[in-house]
């Protein structure tokens, strides 16, 4: 038997138009019992009207929520038939790399070593391309993730990898890049800056003229040589300088053995320079001009990109920007430009 609200509201109308009992003059009290009982009888219809419709609605959710979840795994068995396809074909693998190098920042070696070994798990593999836009950062993490595509080159010599910089590949970028068997770029793309930098201040002699005394306690003579509220020794100087000679040294001997005979030695090459991607090309820091999209067209035409990419967590960028990451770049002293 259906139901429907329509039917409870003409029932409803039914019951007004056509009450069960007409007033007695004669007997008010009877009277009123009938009123009375018309009050409940159209207490007890609205009642079960809404305790239909709350019914109705409950079985409309519940059945809602059954597809959902069938769609849900609908999805997961098509990309898992999806999958299961692609390995059977040709894959590139696409990384991307955008942001800062360095610790807990976008691009952290300890991810990306991880995505390395994950992409040269492909059995089908022809290619590795890697997405490059980065001003640089850390030559700790750098020189790990350089050192990562070396080893990939020598076990995989079949599998190139090829960098595509977009806005920049510069200091540490760069040196990531370097690593790569090609490297290209568009024509306004900012290439190079291969140099070392440690930047501070003095304010040793703000700290005499406001009167202010800082009292520091340590145990060898140069543990606080880059304490800006106290002067800096000649050695402690000459020490910090070379320590960031060696670095430069280790990021040039990178570049001239990732990009061999094509670099072309000049006077600016090593000093830091920045360069575009038409000039970068004159010299040898990259290979051509070209993008991700028709480098992947003309390179790979017969292999589906596979993109790698760590995972992030949606509130880990808002910890950084209000915690982690402010932090770390005002203690961080030490970065590749």
């Amino acid at each position: 038997m259906s139901w429907t609200e329509e039917q409870d509201k003409q029932n409803a109308q039914d019951a007004q138009q056509n009450p069960a009992t007409t007033p007695d003059p004669v007997n008010p009290e009877k009277d009123s019992d009938s009123r009375l009982w018309q009050l409940l009888e159209k207490t007890l219809n609205d009642t079960v009207v809404e305790k239909r419709r709350a019914r109705r609605w409950k079985i409309f959710f519940r059945f809602t929520g059954l597809l959902f979840v069938l769609a849900l795994i609908g999805a997961a068995l098509s990309q898992m038939s999806l999958d299961t396809t692609q390995l059977n074909k040709d894959t590139v693998a696409v990384i991307p790399m955008r942001g800062v190098i360095g610790s807990g920042a976008e691009i952290d070696a300890s991810e990306y070593v991880g995505l390395l070994d994950e992409a040269y798990r492909s059995h089908n593999l022809t290619g590795v391309v890697i997405e490059m836009n980065s001003p640089g950062g850390s030559p700790v993490h750098s020189g790990i993730i350089y050192d990562a595509i070396r080893q990939k080159e020598a076990l995989y010599p079949n599998v190139p990898v090829i960098v595509v910089v977009e806005d920049m590949a510069a200091s540490g970028g760069y040196y990531i890049a370097s690593a790569a068997n090609e490297i290209y770029a568009d024509k306004a793309s900012l290439v190079g800056s291969i140099g070392v930098i440690s930047s501070g201040w003095d304010a040793s002699k703000l700290m005499e003229k406001i009167g202010v005394e800082r009292r520091t306690f340590t145990a060898g003579r140069n543990k606080d040589f880059l304490d800006p509220f106290v002067p800096m020794s000649k050695e402690g100087k000459e020490k910090w300088q070379a320590v960031l000679d060696e670095t430069h040294q280790q990021f040039i001997h990178a570049v001239e053995v990732g990009r061999g005979d094509r670099l072309k030695i000049t006077d600016d090459v090593f000093s830091g320079m920045i360069f575009t991607g038409v000039q970068a090309q004159k010299i040898g820091l990259i290979d051509g001009l070209s993008s991700a999209h028709d480098l992947l067209k003309a390179r790979f035409p017969n292999s589906i990109p596979v993109v790698y990419a760590p995972e992030r967590d949606p509130w880990e960028k808002v910890a950084k920007e209000f915690g982690v990451q402010f932090a770390a770049k005002i203690l961080s002293t030490v970065t590749l430009q």
